[in-house]
């Protein structure tokens, strides 16, 4: 069964009862993301599932219906996430509990997304996040690199330290 406004065409939320049969029909597809990038942390997804709910009844009220699309609310959810995501490493960094980076020469091989999925709640946050985008949502890495706020060259590093993490718990082949 297909989740309401999966389709093309947004759904119907315009009355109570639309809007409440929308939000039962997507809440698992958006809530079951949200735990996996949150590495199983169910606080962290509920918070953020929340806020991307408020997100799309903001947008309604503003008339925007096309907003009421099972794709619209799982760009909002990653992007609530990542924006979580920075909130932390900024307190992380506030905190001085990075981590040293491993300047380790050894190419990695790139892991399957079953690999990622499987090990997802061993990994660091910020490994957990770019590997789920760059191995799970298929996202380039040019991309991951603009939504994080990091260079291209960062951005890279930061994949071969994630890879690193996931073959270290047995995620790689």
């Amino acid at each position: 069964m297909m989740p309401v406004g999966a389709g093309d065409l947004p759904a119907d939320v315009s009355s109570a009862a639309g809007f409440a049969h929308f939000y039962r029909a997507n809440l698992p597809t958006v809530y079951g993301y949200l735990v996996r990038l949150s590495g199983g942390d169910r606080s962290v997804a509920e918070d953020l599932c929340q806020e991307t709910f408020l997100t799309l009844t903001a947008q309604l009220k503003r008339g925007d219906a096309a907003a009421a699309d099972i794709r619209w609310l799982m760009t909002v959810a990653r992007n609530k996430y990542l924006d979580h995501l920075r909130r932390e490493q900024r307190r992380a960094r506030h905190l001085r509990l990075l981590h040293p980076v491993d300047n380790g020469t050894e190419p990695d091989p790139d892991p399957t997304r079953s690999d990622v999925l499987e090990h997802l709640e061993r990994l660091e946050p910020l490994h957990r996040t770019v590997l789920m985008l760059r191995y799970v949502d298929g996202l380039p890495v040019e991309s991951i690199a603009r939504d994080l706020g990091r260079t291209l060259p960062a951005t890279y590093s930061l994949l071969a330290r994630a890879r690193t993490q996931l073959r270290q718990e047995g995620g790689t082949r």
